[in-house]
């Protein structure tokens, strides 16, 4: 089996853009996503706007808000971040669940961002990827049966003044002790580098590294007609929807 990758935006429909992660899902047993969106807040499964989201700077600004499929955190969104997504079934029994997510699947992640950097990155939170001290990825999972979608962020020159403007950081909600604050501090790895990263490179490390980990040759393909329409239905049934965007 090889590993379909879909070089895939639609920044200009940002609801559309997050929406296609879920379609994916449904569709595929192997699929990796390399995609940006245009400036936008996304919110998490479980996620309450009122904690996370400075509404009324996204409501002055007309930015949208959207509510993802995975839990975590909400995040900030623009053509300066980097999104990534990684589908496949699971049939090992030995490693399961969020071990797998986690425990195995980051490992790809993570084998990108080095390759990216050419030095080792450390991992806080279970899900937080920093270097040199400042969170640069932030992601997330989602789980049915045998199937699993690992996704998450890569800060390359992201507008952080906005970021840090319509966003709640941290969360009112936070009341674990246990959580390192590095998940807040954020910054750009462009910055921290001292050097532009071109999307080549980015694309080439994240396809290297999910080959490497999942043993498989990959080839480029599209998203198909029957994934985008069943991707559009869900913008219109749920992404797009206020009562499920502000239903937490």
């Amino acid at each position: 089996m090889k590993l379909r990758v879909l070089i895939s935006e639609y920044p200009n429909d940002p609801y559309l853009n997050v929406a296609i992660d879920e379609a994916l899902f449904a569709y595929n047993s192997i699929v990796l996503r390399l995609w940006r969106n245009s400036t936008s807040v996304v919110l998490g499964v479980l996620s309450r706007v009122k904690d996370e989201v400075n509404i009324e700077v996204t409501n002055q600004l007309g930015i949208p808000v959207i509510r993802r499929i995975t839990g975590g955190g909400t995040v900030y969104h623009d053509m300066g971040n980097f999104n990534y997504t990684v589908i496949l079934e699971n049939k090992d029994v030995k490693v399961k669940g969020i071990d797998f997510l986690y425990g195995f699947l980051l490992k790809g992640t993570i084998n990108a961002l080095e390759r990216i950097i050419g030095d080792r990155v450390e991992t806080y939170n279970q899900t937080d990827i920093a270097y040199k001290h400042y969170k640069i990825s932030g992601n997330a999972g989602y789980i049915s049966n045998n199937k699993y979608l690992l996704h998450g962020t890569l800060l390359i020159n992201s507008d952080l003044d906005l970021l840090h403007k319509t966003l709640i950081i941290p969360p009112k909600s936070l009341r674990n002790k246990g959580i390192n604050m590095i998940k807040y501090r954020v910054n750009n790895l462009s910055y921290l580098l001292g050097r532009d990263i071109q999307l080549d490179l980015i694309i080439s490390s994240f396809t290297k590294a999910f080959e490497e980990i999942l043993s498989v040759d990959s080839y480029v393909d599209e998203i198909t007609k029957n994934e985008l329409e069943l991707a559009s239905m869900l913008v219109r049934d749920r992404y797009a929807n206020p009562n499920y965007i502000f239903k937490i």
